[in-house]
């Protein structure tokens, strides 16, 4: 009874103290802890937008795009490779057309030895015949002129039927007409080509010859070049691959202008009207190190449009509308690539100073 009575308040008081004692040995200490990601600081002081920026090539990536279908013969090009102006990118199988040029380049020849042979006049082998025949002709009008004399003659005395005097004149007729014919035959022999056909010549020429111009055309074509002095961001073909025409889901090459890095910002529509352009900016990239950016403003786009660009942020809305604005980057800072996303603070209500405004000061 004793046992009960005072063993077992005893038992509790020190199960207590040994729980109150663990509880005050193993409480963790409070200690501070570096951030591994340390938000950015900006400089420009507390009245500041912040916005959303992504690092871009000058201008808009050039999605590069082939104007007529076909195979894929050759990739000149891969990602990061530098192309100047009209450098070939990707080439279409052309042997259809190549075929189809040298068909047309012999009709093109044909066309031009016609006119050649025009231009040329008549063959002067071909003069003495037809004056032969000139003369062959007239002969035959004397000899038929001379029988129908001696027929009439005869007819006179009544020697000659009327049928048979017919006969004659008739025959007389055919040799003049036979003449005529000879003669006009030599004279067109003797002024050579007509003019205008000629003429009709030298438009089948220049018909054939278009048409060689366009099939050259359209070989070159299926040679598709850079537009411009650019970098290649992405080359989405192969050879083997079927291209089509026009514009696709997947261009086949991607190209980015070359020059300096350009940033384009988005500022929610909330803070939109507090954006003033040419207000001094500057971004620092994600990252641990958090390297500044400096930006000099380009340009507003003046149209509010639907947030296509998600942070990640758990607080963030969706839904929400934004302004872009497109900065250039001042310097070259290292390791900054294309697509890169970094937060940018623009100065509220305040306006950068540039080069045509102090020309315009003074």
């Amino acid at each position: 009874t004793m046992l009960i009575k005072f063993g077992i308040p005893i038992l509790a008081a020190a199960a207590l103290g040994f729980g109150a004692a663990t509880t005050v040995i193993l409480k963790p200490e409070d200690q501070l802890t570096t951030a591994p990601n340390p938000p950015a600081t900006t400089t420009l002081g507390a009245d500041t937008v912040a916005g959303l920026g992504e690092f871009q090539s000058p201008g808009e990536p050039i999605a590069i795009g082939s104007s007529l279908p076909g195979i894929v013969r050759s990739v000149h090009v891969v990602a990061g490779d530098a192309v100047r102006r009209g450098d070939a990118l990707f080439a279409i199988d052309d042997r259809e057309l190549r075929a189809e040029l040298d068909l047309k380049r012999q009709m093109l020849a044909a066309a031009e030895a016609r006119l050649e042979r025009l231009r040329a006049g008549t063959r002067p082998e071909d003069l003495p015949p037809a004056r032969a025949r000139v003369e062959a002709a007239r002969v035959a009008v004397e000899r038929t002129q001379d029988f129908l004399a001696r027929g009439q003659s005869l007819g006179t005395r009544g020697a000659m039927s009327d049928e048979e005097l017919r006969g004659r004149l008739f025959a007389h007729r055919l040799a003049q007409a036979e003449l005529l014919e000879a003669q006009a035959t030599l004279a067109r022999l003797e002024a050579g080509a007509w003019a205008p056909d000629i003429l009709v010549a030298e438009r089948e020429r220049d018909q054939a010859s278009a048409d060689v111009r366009k099939t050259e055309t359209e070989i070159e074509r299926l040679t598709v070049r850079a537009p411009a002095d650019a970098t290649v961001l992405r080359t989405d073909v192969r050879e083997g691959e079927f291209v089509p025409a026009g514009e696709s889901a997947r261009p086949p090459v991607v190209l980015a202008r070359s020059g300096g890095l350009e940033v384009r910002v988005q500022v929610d529509e909330e803070d939109a009207s507090r954006v003033v352009p040419g207000a001094p900016a500057e971004g620092f990239v994600r990252g641990r190190e958090r390297t500044r950016v400096g930006l000099e403003f380009i340009r507003v786009e003046p149209r509010v449009v639907p947030k296509t660009s998600i942070t990640g942020s758990t607080t963030e809305r969706v839904d929400t509308r934004v302004l872009f604005i497109v900065y250039r980057v001042i310097g070259s800072p290292e390791r900054v690539y294309a697509g890169q996303k970094l937060d940018v603070f623009i100065r509220a209500g305040a306006k950068q100073s540039t080069p045509r405004d102090a020309q315009a000061g003074h």
